[in-house]
């Protein structure tokens, strides 16, 4: 076991916060394991571990002994940290242990793996890493067994349904999108437990450029977002005409092509009904001059905004 103490380490500003309050953590719940005689169920980190991974000291991680097995408070694994603290050389380093699949796909608590944490953090060196890893994991010598487990791990969703695409897109984070998309072109990213797919996330928060690399990249992008709203609606709830114009002809062409862009929410209510009530003048003009029938459609109350 390590013998090195943690005032050895030239901690960041960053992690010595974290990772302080976290091996504080960890120690309080190794002394209450100990008490209760359930150390054997669960080898919680030492708290010298934590810190090592959080600040990529390598030379401290070689000193200890299956650090796969050990985890914090929180369930995270020592790959995990290392991910959410940026140390791609130190992952690097976890990920060449043997065996480390388990460790890639392995959830903490919230059902985060470490590419959740990576992506939501925008470390695009790290993501590649485990992305990397996951491809050279072969069963015999199928290439195609190391491609699935790759595909597996792209697609697993924390307890919020989120992929690790979700979190990068929330957090706007290009380079990873653009990254776990052209990975995996041709998979549905689905809706979360919220009801919303990375493209709406996207559309929600106005982040244009995320919605153009979505379209441009992924063979089968949903729409769908909350209560049945789609990636237009948000734009137009926004009152945004800029991006409604900067995502046509891909959105709207799109939209159109599989019928969404009339498709109603809230009552039956379409893009239109939503930009009239709202007041939102120049986004009705744009509506109707891009999709002139839209103003035949009524809401659940027969309402009718254009005759």
């Amino acid at each position: 076991m390590a013998d090195s103490t943690t005032s050895k380490l030239n901690l960041s500003t960053e992690s010595i916060q974290v990772a302080g309050k976290d091996a504080r953590e960890v120690q309080t719940t190794n002394q209450a394991a100990a008490e209760d005689g359930c150390l054997t169920k669960i080898t919680f980190m030492d708290p010298k571990l934590y810190v090592a991974a959080a600040d990529g000291h390598i030379h401290v991680l070689e000193q200890y002994d299956e650090i796969h097995v050990q985890l914090t408070p929180k369930k995270n694994t020592v790959l995990h940290v290392a991910a959410q603290f940026d140390q791609a050389d130190c992952v690097q380093w976890i990920l060449q242990l043997p065996s480390p699949s388990p460790l890639l796909q392995q959830p903490n608590e919230k059902g985060d793996t470490p590419l959740h944490l990576a992506a939501r953090e925008g470390h695009l060196t790290v993501v590649k890493n485990l992305i990397n890893v996951a491809k050279q994991l072969q069963e015999g010598d199928s290439e195609r067994e190391g491609t699935a487990v790759c595909k597996v791990l792209l697609r697993m969703t924390n307890e919020d349904q989120d992929t690790a695409l979700h979190e990068a897109v929330r957090y706007h984070h290009p380079e990873v999108v653009k990254l776990l998309i052209q990975e995996d072109p041709d998979f549905t990213y689905g809706a979360n437990t919220e009801g919303n797919t990375p493209l709406y996330i996207a559309a929600y928060w106005g982040f244009g450029d995320l919605v153009q690399m979505i379209l441009d990249n992924s063979s089968s992008a949903a729409h769908s977002g909350i209560k049945g709203q789609t990636a237009l609606h948000a734009a137009v709830i926004l009152n945004d005409q800029e991006k409604i114009l900067e995502w046509k002809p891909a959105l709207t062409k799109e939209l159109d092509k599989n019928g969404w862009r009339q498709r109603p929410w809230n009552g039956n209510r379409t893009t239109l009904h939503i930009a009239a009530s709202r007041g939102h003048v120049e986004i009705v003009k744009l509506l109707v001059s891009h999709f002139p029938d839209c103003c035949e459609k009524v809401d659940d109350e027969a309402i009718m905004f254009f005759t």
